[in-house]
């Protein structure tokens, strides 16, 4: 049963909302085009692992995607909890190609791909540190539990996984599996644990009590890239050769590099400026941001929006939509 689903991060709008906003030749278009191509790796690599975890359709698996907890004065990540009424499954997702060591001698992992050699964060503790501020976390909240198990998935089944030195029988080295073999590990936990420790009713309050407490992570990427709004190419994009900015013609937004036309090219334009740039915004400041010179247009396009507002007749503010 999935409680939380798989959907695209805020983050990644955001990041390609700024990727297109910026000139190509700006200092950080590089920067922000490698964190980009990161950020989708990552989420292609859990959507992979969603896939798998789709089969589990018994009740007794309560899965979330992407669960963040506040835990005192910070916040922990999973990529995905399973709950079950005998164990939990805390999942951390890797999108890592190429051919993959790992030392659990000296907790390193490294990877060489197209004969670069680069280190990674050993994920074994990588998880087992989520493990641990998980069972804190239930702790807090008061919550019974019962065990908590760790997976590590590599998403990609190309990616070759070597050891340095096999890990020994108990060694939590032994839970690093491709994203293949997920359902064949849960049947195998399934054997080991059988003894049920919580009942329908506490399942069914923890899973009330993580979905109340999730808070979803959401950068300023302005404050990210040390960027203000003159490094922000205002305008309305095309949205067939991403040309900024396209003009208004007779109600219309027509694209003067490839002549394409659109009604509604604008509300992408808009959504950029919530994400990047403010929670709210005034008719005044939505026509310098689409190039449009009358206040009675702008106002219309404001309207069906249909946004919270406040304030009266020109100092009124529209307030950032639920995105």
């Amino acid at each position: 049963m999935i409680c939380k689903e798989l959907k695209i991060p805020i983050n990644i709008g955001k990041s390609q909302a700024l990727l297109w906003r910026l000139p190509l030749n700006h200092q950080k278009f590089p920067i922000v085009d490698k964190d980009l191509k990161k950020r989708k790796a990552g989420f292609n690599g859990e959507a992979t692992v969603y896939y798998h975890l789709s089969f589990l359709n018994d009740k007794k698996y309560k899965i979330f995607y992407d669960v963040r907890l506040p835990l005192f004065s910070n916040y922990f990540q999973i990529d995905f909890l399973i709950l079950t009424p005998v164990y939990i499954l805390v999942i951390e997702v890797k999108n890592i190609s190429g051919i993959v060591t790992i030392d659990p001698f000296i907790r390193q992992l490294t990877r060489t791909y197209k004969g670069i050699t680069e280190g990674f964060s050993d994920p074994i503790s990588q998880v087992q540190r989520q493990k641990l501020l998980l069972q804190k976390w239930f702790s807090v909240q008061k919550l019974k539990h019962p065990p908590i198990k760790h997976l590590v998935v590599f998403s990609n089944p190309s990616t070759i996984l070597k050891y340095t030195e096999p890990p020994s029988v108990d060694s939590p080295y032994r839970n690093i599996i491709h994203a293949q073999n997920i359902i064949d590990n849960i049947k195998g936990l399934n054997k080991i644990y059988v003894k049920e420790d919580m009942t329908d009713k506490e399942m069914t309050k923890m899973k009330k009590t993580i979905l109340k407490n999730h808070e979803e992570s959401e950068l300023d990427f302005m404050e990210k890239y040390s960027l203000t709004q003159i490094d922000i190419v205002t305008g309305v994009r095309c949205e067939n050769c991403y040309h900024i900015p396209m003009i208004r013609v007779s109600g219309a937004w027509s694209c003067v590099k490839c002549g394409s036309s659109s009604k509604y090219a604008h509300l992408e334009a808009i959504r950029d400026y919530f994400l990047l740039l403010s929670d709210h915004i005034t008719n005044r400041e939505l026509r310098r941001f689409l190039h449009l010179n009358s206040r009675n247009t702008t106002y219309k396009i404001l309207k069906t929006l249909q946004l919270e507002t406040k304030g009266r007749t020109k100092s009124v503010t529209y307030s950032k939509p639920t995105i």
